[in-house]
């Protein structure tokens, strides 16, 4: 993607590319997770996230890496905090900022699991709001760290901006009903394979769903049946169920930037 394009090249000036390519891959799957409401995936993923930045951040300081066994992301962003000397780093946003940034964010993603009474409000979706914004925030802060003298600041802020925009679930689910957010389908065909994306196993009857469609301002005449029937399997009582094509096909509509 352009975006993404942009962004390796801006970090590439200052930070090592091997672990720039690992940081963003992390960060869009962390975004694509969030969007598609899959929250213990999401939070998964912002863990990495962390692990990629403080690798990246410990090589910017000069340190060499331990073996993989060895690393413990929220252990090694500490140590960027307790023994890189301020006048060999005097950049607090890399030596200070991120590191905390990352230590509060690996506690949430790594421990919250573990701590959780099944009795309680599933804190996963909020975990997961709050992980996207803070590798939304980390990220832009690096961006805006590499982007001194490289960019105007009109270019670095709207490269930041689009980083750090409140970001929405593409899902919604009320009352059993699914409801995708309206800036990722195009047509109706591709509202009604999300829409049985977002229902995974559950199947559903013909009815239900052009009552989902019409919902999302789509009417029952406008549609080619035709053009869903490749992606979806029909049992015996008239029960539609995604096929593998049809996953495929909806994942690519997520992926795509509208």
């Amino acid at each position: 993607m352009e975006e993404e394009t942009q962004l390796e090249h801006i970090l590439d000036r200052i930070f090592d590319s091997r672990r720039i390519s690992s940081v963003l891959q992390h960060f869009v799957a962390c975004e694509q997770s969030f969007q598609e409401g899959k929250w213990e995936t999401c939070l998964t993923k912002a863990g990495k996230f962390v692990e990629a930045i403080v690798k990246m951040l410990w090589i910017y300081c000069n340190k060499p890496l331990p073996s993989a066994r060895n690393f413990k992301a929220g252990q090694y962003a500490q140590k960027i905090i307790n023994e890189v000397d301020k006048t060999t780093m005097p950049h607090d946003e890399i030596r200070l900022q991120i590191p905390r940034g990352c230590i509060f964010l690996y506690d949430i993603t790594s421990n919250r699991g573990a701590r959780h009474d099944p009795e309680e409000v599933n804190p996963n979706e909020m975990d997961a709001t709050l992980a996207m914004a803070v590798c939304s925030w980390i990220l832009a802060e690096l961006v805006r760290f590499s982007a001194k003298g490289d960019l105007r600041p009109e270019q670095a802020k709207l490269l930041v901006d689009s980083i750090t925009q409140r970001r929405y679930p593409t899902f919604e689910e009320i009352d059993g009903r699914i409801y995708v957010h309206n800036s990722k389908y195009q047509n109706p065909l591709e509202c009604a394979v999300l829409i049985l994306y977002k229902l995974g196993s559950r199947r559903i009857d013909e009815k239900t769903l052009f009552d989902l469609l019409k919902r999302h301002g789509f009417n029952r005449q406008g549609f080619r049946w035709d053009r869903l029937v490749p992606y979806i399997d029909v049992n015996s009582d008239g029960e539609i169920l995604l096929r593998a094509t049809g996953r495929e096909e909806a994942e690519k509509i997520l992926k795509r930037r509208i």
